[in-house]
């Protein structure tokens, strides 16, 4: 009673016309805000009241509470935006699920697109970079896509006219003394113009010219800095590269990188530059011409007014007089290829990124879905609020304003929240993400990031904002202010359309997630031939000027290798090269018998008896090295054996190898072992012969020791240091790592995007499955006094829950639908990163489907088992 009289009394606030047009309603309005106040405190309740009424008389009182400001139509936005914060202060569970879910959206998007922006759309730091054109030959007979030219090649195509410039590099790696501790360095082997022809200032000195003298050495910056202290008197400087004397020119600026499709798993960190030179004990690599020694990458500057397709055409004419001069080249299918320099570096990341941002905007989408459903049935839940403030004058575009406001809100605290989220993945990005990436050191925010932020929250603002707020508004604002079961009924197929097509997304990304799951489970278990477990591996070089070929070379890895075993706790010790996983060299196998038969490409090793059973290889057939065989003897492979004497022992027969260049060399075969996987674990054994490094050890190469031990690296390191230092303590150790380490490489960047792809799509799924809750648990809510009706009727609760499942059945059949068909689109992006599954894999989109359908139907049993239990007399009564 005394609530029905303050009820009455704040009535009389109302003219007599505009209580009796609509009396009832603000009545029964402000009785539910005594209520929620409590009787117990009526002047509380007399204050929200009194201050609801005087606002929609346009008195200018501060409106208390979430309720809705009355006002002008564009008036009033610091009112609006005060009102608006106190709303969402006021619910922190609904305002905190909508922050975090876009938060997580953009701050993901934002991230990818940072790597994207640097990595695919960001050009080089180079002069005029659009101009730059790599040159690389293909010999499809060979299956051979990216092979490298001689320095004979090198003079051919800077004959092209569409060229003002052609210069080449050559990576190699040597012993640098003269600065402090030897050292071994990455030592980019270059032409005189190469440097110039990038547009590199240096920071000290000058760059290489053609016209230098060999024995001039450009430096890094980290290198003048590391282990020159950043001396400004280094130029001049005289240092050594293995045993050859170098002067010091130059300085290169600090971050510069020569960014090229190398070869290598990882990108090298080049800290010498030198000019073509002859000191080298393997050869001449920019005297030669044709197939031999071909090491030189060629990067050529395009002409003002010339065009790629210009290039093409001039090294076409190149290829066909290199192939009419070379029958090699004629027989391997040799031609060159003019590719734009940065396509050619990010072609291998790009297909990658752009799926997984793919990936990641179907997840801010889901999320934007997710928010827009909860902002409808919020919407609907404040119908008859809108609905009194429309009757008591308040105009629909101010109404909506403040809507839009709200979401615009939800949306810029999501977005700055996930900008932070983003700085701290940027930060973590080149810890996690596979080093095979380009520029992963140059990544970092900058304002094209903060402004793809501030689109994305335009875009989400737009995306969970403009819908609900106009569902929200629209219609007759009467209708608002009746009860429960008229009101709130609109907007189901937007809730609808949004539900299918969570589902539809979630499924493409399960299932792109589960094909990548079982591709990468399949390639772990693949067994590369060796064991790796417990086996440490480091790098050494000599100089040819130290050693003589081979006998001194192959004396000083032998000593080595008996050293190294000598060490307590190691139980084997071998040498090759090169190392399993860290480089490929292949060449023609051939037998002659009644007459000389090609078997195709085989890989090539140089090894010391003890690495086969360092590496735990298997001999199946006669014998290993061992001292006194002559030259010419050969251990090889079980494939190779069988593809060139089937059904035949091996033993005695002579094979015909190139290994050195020049005519075929005959090597009887004297054992038989296990086939390895030396280049990648996706592709089968290509059969290899193994040399024996006692007769043909390199000099002015990197050449592996591995060691097979259980003392843990941190003491294993510096005891293997002593070792060499002890032959020789001129020749540094170089790159220790377990060898486990190459192995992970293979697997690293399907295991990141199987990682991203299962975060995603566990993401989506969980957010799908709770979107469809939200959306049949509000849709239950909206339909209790019709189920009601039917119970008190006669219908059973199980036909109910039927009815409820039914409907919801349909949505996510549809939902699954739609998704294995865009699952089936989205499956080539993944071909390539995918073994031994296909991208089509019908049992993979069937356990997909079934895992979300099973999900999706679990959550509508929930809001189907409850409303199979309300009692049809209190859901009618309280209707």
């Amino acid at each position: 009673m005394k609530r029905r009289r303050w009820v009455d009394w704040l009535l009389g606030v109302y003219p007599e016309p505009f209580r009796r047009a609509h009396g009832s309603e603000i009545a029964e309005h402000v009785d539910e805000t005594l209520r929620a106040a409590g009787v117990r405190r009526p002047w509380v309740a007399c204050t929200v009241a009194l201050d609801l009424l005087r606002g929609a008389l346009r008195l200018r009182v501060r409106p208390a509470g979430p309720q809705l400001p009355v006002g002008s139509r564009w008036g009033g936005l610091g009112s609006d935006l005060r009102v608006t914060v106190r709303t969402l202060l006021k619910q922190p569970g609904f305002s905190g699920v909508v922050v975090g879910t876009l938060a997580l959206g953009v701050g993901m998007n934002a991230a990818l697109f940072s790597l994207l922006e640097q990595t695919v759309f960001q050009p080089f730091d180079y002069e005029d970079p659009d101009r730059l054109v790599y040159l690389s030959a293909e010999m499809p007979v060979d299956e051979i896509s990216n092979a490298h030219f001689s320095g004979g090649d090198l003079r051919d195509l800077r004959e092209v006219g569409a060229f003002e410039g052609v210069e080449g590099v050559a990576l190699i790696r040597q012993n640098l003394h003269g600065a402090g501790l030897p050292r071994q360095v990455a030592v980019g082997w270059a032409s005189g113009g190469f440097l110039e022809l990038l547009g590199v200032e240096p920071e000290l000195g000058r760059l290489h010219t053609p016209d230098d003298p060999p024995g001039t050495l450009v430096l890094s910056s980290a290198l003048w800095s590391g282990a020159f202290d950043s001396d400004p008197d280094v130029l001049g400087r005289s240092v050594q590269l293995d045993g050859h004397p170098y002067t010091v020119v130059g300085v290169l600026p600090a971050g510069f990188e020569a960014h090229l499709p190398w070869s290598d798993v990882s990108p090298p960190d080049i800290e010498v530059w030198k000019n073509p030179d002859n000191f080298w004990q393997n050869g001449d690599p920019w005297g030669a011409q044709g197939p031999e020694f071909s090491l030189v990458q060629v990067v050529g500057r395009l002409r003002p007014d010339a065009a790629l397709v210009d290039a093409q055409a001039g090294v076409d004419r190149v290829g066909e007089s290199l192939r009419a001069r070379f029958p090699a080249f004629e027989e391997a299918g040799f031609h060159i290829v003019a590719h734009d320099l940065h396509d050619r570096v990010v072609a291998n990341a790009r297909p990658l990124l752009v799926m997984l941002a793919g990936s990641v905007l179907a997840v801010l989408l889901i999320g934007c879905a997710n928010v827009a459903g909860l902002l409808l049935v919020r919407g609907h839940r404040r119908r008859r609020e809108i609905g009194l403030r429309v009757a008591l004058g308040c105009s629909t575009a101010r109404v909506g304003r403040l809507l839009m406001m709200e979401s615009a809100t939800l949306a810029a605290a999501g977005s700055c929240l996930g900008l932070a989220l983003a700085l701290w993945a940027v930060g973590m990005a080149p810890r996690w993400a596979p080093s095979a990436l380009p520029r992963l050191d140059e990544l970092a925010m900058d304002i094209t990031v903060v402004a793809f932020c501030g689109g994305l929250a335009v875009l989400v603002t737009l995306l969970v904002g403009v819908v609900p707020s106009w569902i929200a508004v629209r219609g007759d604002p009467g209708l608002g202010l009746q009860s429960a079961r008229v009101a709130g009924t609109g907007g189901g197929a937007v809730r609808r359309t949004l539900v299918v097509g969570q589902i539809a997304t979630s499924l493409v990304l399960l299932v792109s997630a589960a094909l990548l799951l079982g591709s990468t489970a399949r390639l772990q278990r693949v067994q590369p031939g060796f064991d790796a477990s417990d086996v440490f591996t480091f790098g050494v070089s000599i100089p040819g000027t130290q050693y003589g070929w081979p006998e001194e070379a192959g004396a000083f890895y032998r000593d080595v290798e008996t050293h190294v075993a000598a060490l307590p706790g190691v139980e084997a010790a071998g040498v090759v090269w090169p190392m399993p996983f860290a480089g490929s060299w292949s060449s023609p196998v051939l037998i002659e018998e009644d007459e000389r038969r090609d078997l195709g490409q085989a890989s090539y090793r140089l090894t010391t008896e003890q690495y086969f059973p360092t590496m735990r290889i298997p001999l199946q057939e006669g014998r290993l090295f061992r001292e006194g065989d002559r030259r010419e003897v050969a251990v090889v492979s079980r494939s190779l054996a069988e593809r060139a004497w089937p059904g035949r022992s091996p033993i005695g027969l002579e094979v015909l190898a190139t290994p050195w260049g020049g005519d075929p060399v005959s090597f009887e075969v004297i054992g038989v072992v296990g086939d390895v996987r030396y280049r990648d674990l996706r592709e089968p054994p290509e059969g290899a012969i193994y040399f024996d490094a006692r007769s043909w050890s390199w000099v002015d190469w990197e050449v592996h020791v591995l060691v097979r031990s259980a003392v843990a690296p941190t003491a294993l390191v510096p005891a293997l240091r002593s070792v060499v230092a002890e032959v020789d303590p001129t020749i540094p150790l170089a790159h220790p790592a377990p060898l486990a380490d190459g192995i992970a490489q293979q697997t690293a960047r399907p295991r990141f995007v199987l990682t991203l792809l299962l975060a995603f799509a566990g993401s989506a799924a969980l957010l799908a499955v709770v979107g469809l809750y939200g959306a049949i648990s509000y849709a239950v809510g909206l339909r209790r006094r019709e189920f009601g009706v039917r119970v008190a009727l006669g219908s059973g609760r199980s036909g109910i829950r039927a009815l409820v499942l039914r409907e919801s059945g349909r949505l996510i059949a549809i939902g699954v639908a739609l998704g294995l068909l865009g699952a089936v689109a989205a499956s080539s992006a993944l071909e390539a990163m995918l073994f031994e599954v296909s991208g089509t894999d019908p049992a993979t989109y069937v356990g997909a489907a079934l895992l979300l359908g099973c999900a999706a139907l679990a959550a509508t049993w929930v809001p189907a088992w409850r409303v199979g239990r309300m009692d049809p007399v209190v859901v009618l009564r309280n209707d």
